[in-house]
């Protein structure tokens, strides 16, 4: 084992975590040390003779389900960010061991409407292997501080009571449950709400087979594409090697927080997976925020921008490129389909403030000046919303209102020949037409189509930017077709 390697490990057997001492388990080819506690276990595993330094496996186990809630390798020549991961690794550690059932109330004018759909909940949460809790309550109980919720829902009838349940419960979300899903009791459906509103959904998920590319991408290249998705209170980073247009590797994994030096951690140990960063073509890296050569700017994360494409090329010497998500699955929208030359890919997640666009138009992405183009939030102004900006997007009336209104400015300026959206909540392209048609006349508005493989949409349209940037160094035609 390297001296890092040896310094790192004999650093963690002396932590102590929880009450609990590590324990050094020799195998075979490699040590583990592992931490057992009640309801999950973490594990380093060392493996040595890799390359020319070690690598460090971390990982957290769930018992209840097996489930691998955090996973990361790093390269073992710096010790010190060896520990802050590990560091980390036992933050998600004690998140888990000390977490329990996330509890939810349900609130109505008295607690008899909502107690037999708060059971009815609880049986669809136990079906789908969720850790839901739900209680009822009447309004004049559940204004009275107190009580450890993770979410409030609450009847249409008191949805007019969200702001003072907000004060009363700040580290609750707090959302109104729609009238068609409380009316018909339809607790499915309420427990999918309550999965976007607290962005379980948003979990990895394996690769869509059934997505095929219309538009010709047969190409001899080798492509790694990233990317990194913020939620509510967690990232994700995911990833997949293409070869000559075929998926032959990928991963992901979810941490407490978006930090991009983990992209630099995966491509240190790729070798380890037989993946060579020097035989890629093209590292494609598809992140939230602006994108604009390279740089990255993403509010609240970064003081002024990050320079992502100038770290990762320095580094490791492959060509680079980082563009938007919404632009990236707006492509891939885009190469999934060949009846459109002209289209929009909007997504607003649940309980996120702005939502993003991406548009392309006659086979173009549209990306305008700093790489601007599709950013909602700047034009909130102009919405018809009957609530507040802030409020909207925590209701499944808010989101359907932006999307109308957001979707109304990209008509009347791009007149796009389709509109595929990615908009939590919003499935119903009927009524989504119809509120559109008080707007336009019919023959203006295009073709609506609901995108619920986002993440999938994101790979496939980062790898045909990388084809497309590889075949024009110049940047110019910006085309994809």
């Amino acid at each position: 084992m390297s001296t890092v390697g040896s310094r790192f490990r004999n650093w963690v057997l002396d932590q102590t975590v929880m009450g609990v001492t590590p324990e050094l388990v020799e195998q075979d080819y490699e040590e583990t040390i592992r931490i057992v506690l009640q309801t999950v276990t973490a594990e380093v595993v060392f493996y040595s003779g890799v390359l020319d330094d070690d690598i460090a496996e971390f990982r957290v186990i769930r018992h209840i389900d097996g489930k691998a809630i955090f996973y990361l390798h790093v390269l073992l020549d710096d010790l010190e960010r060896a520990k802050e991961l590990f560091e980390e690794m036992v933050e998600s550690l004690e998140g888990e061991a000390q977490h329990q059932a996330t509890h939810i109330l349900l609130c109505c004018t008295s607690a008899m409407t909502t107690s037999l759909f708060a059971m009815k909940m609880g049986e669809v949460a136990i079906t789908l292997s969720l850790d839901y809790d739900f209680t009822a309550m009447p309004i004049y109980e559940a204004l009275q501080p107190g009580g450890e919720w993770t979410a409030v829902l609450l009847a249409p009838q008191v949805s007019h009571m969200r702001r003072q349940l907000m004060e009363a419960h700040p580290k609750a979300v707090v959302f109104e449950i729609p009238g068609k899903i409380f009316g018909r009791y339809d607790a499915a459906g309420a427990v999918q709400l309550v999965m976007h509103a607290l962005h379980d959904s948003q979990a990895p998920a394996g690769r869509a087979d059934s997505l095929r590319t219309a538009r010709n991408l047969a190409n001899d290249r080798i492509i790694l594409i990233i990317t990194l998705f913020t939620m509510r209170e967690k990232a994700r980073l995911g990833y997949r090697l293409f070869d000559h247009g075929e998926v032959i590797s990928e991963g992901a994994v979810q941490k407490p927080k978006l930090d991009f030096r983990d992209i630099e951690d995966l491509l240190e140990t790729l070798p380890a997976r037989g993946i060579s960063v020097h035989e890629l073509d093209a590292i494609g890296i598809a992140v939230p925020g602006i994108a604009y050569r390279g740089t990255v700017t993403l509010e609240g994360l970064f003081d002024g921008t990050y320079d992502l494409r100038g770290r990762i090329e320095s580094r490791f010497g492959v060509k680079v490129y980082v563009d938007n998500n919404c632009n990236a699955a707006a492509v891939g929208c885009y190469v999934g389909q060949d009846q459109y030359e002209s289209l929009v890919f909007f997504r607003h997640a649940f309980g996120h403030v702005a939502g993003g666009l991406g548009t392309i138009i006659d086979g173009r992405l549209l990306k305008g000046r700093g790489n601007l183009a599709g950013e909602p939030k700047y034009y909130e102004n102009l919405f018809r919303l009957d609530m507040s900006y802030e409020d909207a997007p925590w209701s499944e009336e808010g989101l359907f209102q932006l999307a109308c209104d957001v979707l109304s400015v990209s008509i009347a300026v791009t007149a796009p020949e389709a509109i595929y959206l990615g908009v939590d909540t919003v499935d119903d392209m009927d009524a989504l037409h119809a509120a559109l048609a008080k707007r336009f006349p019919e023959n203006l508005i295009p073709p609506l189509y609901v995108v619920d493989d986002y993440i999938q949409r994101v790979y496939l349209g980062e790898m045909a930017i990388c084809l497309q940037k590889l075949r024009d160094p110049s940047y110019r035609s910006l085309g994809i077709a």
